[in-house]
């Protein structure tokens, strides 16, 4: 007995129609594999990591009053770099910077921190925050791209630029900042300079 196209392509649409219970099961094990795995093989490491000194980096973190931005913040400040915090909300960044600077009270030289408004919902306040910072004529190393949002299940959001909300916060913001600070990153530096995004 033959078997025609038509019995494959019906023999491959029962296949795909749904995974098996070895499959999920197999799903699964990998899953809590790499779960334990990962967790007994970096079991040594001490949380967080504590960065080597960089006393001599300027570094601009957006996005850093909150989460993994506010980490990287204030361990990039506590190993000496002077963070730039490009923020929308510069009275809950000025009330961290406050808290930290109370905490590393006696461990060493005051941290070296600074705020500066950027909203990424606006490609105006990403211009107007480039200029401001390009006009310093200062060295800028390192520029982590870390503010983002992400919201599921509420009605689709659009900035007054026209652009979806994730679209602009998520990517064009950030790559407009990137760009616009590329001099600085460049011609500024007289050292290697980097460029994060933190996803």
């Amino acid at each position: 007995m033959e078997t025609t196209s038509a019995d494959l392509k019906e023999e491959v649409k029962k296949k795909k129609d749904g995974l098996g219970w070895t499959e999920w099961l197999r799903g699964w094990f990998y899953v809590v594999y790499e779960m334990l795995f990962q967790r007994i093989t970096a079991s040594h490491l001490l949380n967080p990591m504590p960065l080597p000194p960089v006393n001599d980096l300027t570094c601009i973190v957006t996005g850093s009053t909150s989460g993994i931005g506010r980490e990287i913040a204030r361990q990039l400040a506590e190993s000496g770099a002077h963070v730039v915090m490009a923020v929308r909300n510069t009275k809950a960044a000025k009330e961290l910077i406050q808290r930290w600077q109370n905490e590393w009270s006696g461990m060493g030289l005051p941290l070296n921190i600074e705020v500066m408004e950027l909203d990424l919902l606006s490609l105006n306040s990403v211009v107007r925050f480039s200029e401001a910072w390009n006009a310093r004529l200062g060295p800028l190393h390192v520029l982590i791209n870390n503010a983002g949002i992400f919201s599921i299940g509420e009605p689709q959001k659009f900035s007054k630029d026209g652009y979806e909300e994730h679209l602009q916060v998520n990517h064009l913001a950030p790559a407009l900042l990137s760009v616009l600070l590329l001099p600085s990153l460049i011609k500024l530096s007289k050292s290697n300079y980097a460029l994060c995004w933190v996803r």
